[in-house]
């Protein structure tokens, strides 16, 4: 069932080996990672600490894999950020001093700001609790189907021919929330090019649901390497994090 080694190191990365590998494995104090047969390259900002990490990672890279064989065929990555609280706050210049040296500035939120503490602080946790990431993209994603796809009615599939879309949610190196990457097909798909998919999301998409970020642009980007961004977006995916959405993404069921 498993071929090849993989050795894990903080401060060397990624080897791959055999014999030679497993010498210094042993001498290093590394872990040793037993290849899956169906192994194939990872993405290079992948971090495998266990060979748990490495067995979930691997089999949803395989199942996304299939998704490709089945026929599934991404045309766009989109990319977009959620409201956080910061956002309340704009700074207000007090003083104008010579080049800005000096300069007192407060702060300006619609309402008191010691009230915002409460306010900050749920929004803080809902923007890191998956599961109301999960209730978010739900809408996000019915909005896609009616705005791109011209689907009215989204409780008829007798009707329409729903696409397959795939949602993933990563932190990122920050850390600080979630955020939120989308793979969608161009099939039946109402707009052809990157601008007026940009368009369409950064207004009419953005201003139906009120958990986008107000700072940040969606991103709308062409897919040029369908496997390859299929393990950029699975990268964060381990024994304790699944990065791929199971609840709102549409896959192709043989």
């Amino acid at each position: 069932m498993y071929w090849g080694e993989l050795v894990i190191s903080h401060t060397y990365g990624l080897f791959g080996g055999m014999k030679t590998t497993s010498m210094l494995c042993y001498a290093m104090n590394y872990s040793k990672i037993k290849l899956n047969r169906h192994h194939i390259p990872i993405n290079p900002s992948m971090c495998i600490n266990t060979q748990m990490d490495y067995d979930c990672y691997i089999n949803v890279l395989l199942y996304l894999r299939k998704q490709l064989h089945l026929g599934f065929e991404p045309a766009w990555l989109i990319s977009y950020h959620y409201f956080h609280p910061t956002e309340t706050a704009r700074p207000l210049r007090e003083t104008d001093k010579p080049l800005g040296f000096g300069d007192r500035y407060s702060f300006k939120t619609y309402c008191d700001i010691w009230k915002q503490v409460p306010f900050y602080r749920y929004l803080e946790w809902k923007r890191n609790c998956i599961d109301d990431v999960y209730k978010d993209t739900s809408q996000v994603r019915n909005s896609i189907l009616k705005k791109l796809y011209n689907i009215k009615r989204l409780n008829r599939k007798d009707l329409y021919e729903f696409p397959n879309i795939f949602f993933f949610h990563e932190k990122g190196k920050v850390k600080l929330q979630y955020h939120t990457h989308i793979l969608i097909p161009q099939k039946n798909l109402i707009y052809n090019t990157e601008n007026e998919l940009k368009d369409v999301f950064n207004t009419t998409i953005r201003k139906s649901r009120k958990c986008f970020s107000n700072w940040k642009d969606i991103d709308v980007k062409p897919v040029s390497d369908k496997y390859g961004v299929m393990g950029y977006l699975n990268k964060e995916t381990n024994s304790k994090y699944l990065a791929l959405d199971p609840h709102n993404s549409i896959p192709i069921i043989p």
